[in-house]
């Protein structure tokens, strides 16, 4: 697992130290802590994070909405942390495109893989997003091939 740039966000201020300090010692570095959804957003299109870790209750934005925006712009891998869990909950996580998922409280001996397998995870998928696109092209000029006229 290579060192990587990593925005967090979260509502209580002891969890963004948390944050800070596991992060830092797996060696990583947090490039911004946010306090809600909306300096979460602005924080990861300033960054460019190499990876999000967001909270989902947090007031005003949430974090689930924060990473669906976050996606939409910048495309990056996120972990969704709470404390809790509903069917509802991880129906908009995938729709959001969120690559894992943290259950508080969290252990460093949880962070570690779950950072890794976010990466991976996050890393098939664009792959495959190329290639449906490279197959899609392909098939579009088998079946329209530039004839030029003599």
């Amino acid at each position: 697992m290579s060192n990587l740039r990593i925005s967090v966000a979260d509502d209580e201020a002891d969890m963004r130290e948390y944050y800070q300090r596991m992060l830092t010692h797996l060696g990583h570095r947090v490039v911004s802590c946010s306090a809600n959804g909306r300096e979460l957003v602005d924080e990861c299109l300033r960054q460019l994070p190499d990876l999000v870790i967001t909270d989902i209750k947090m007031p005003g934005m949430d974090g689930l909405d924060a990473a669906e925006e976050i996606g939409q712009k910048y495309p990056v891998p996120v972990i969704l942390v709470s404390a809790y869990h509903s069917p509802d909950m991880v129906g908009r996580a995938n729709a959001a495109c969120v690559q894992a998922f943290l259950t508080k409280p969290i252990k460093l001996a949880d962070l570690a893989p779950a950072i890794d397998f976010a990466q991976r995870s996050f890393d098939r998928q664009r792959d495959l997003r190329q290639e449906d696109i490279e197959i899609r092209q392909a098939r579009q000029a088998r079946h329209h091939p530039n004839h030029a006229e003599d």
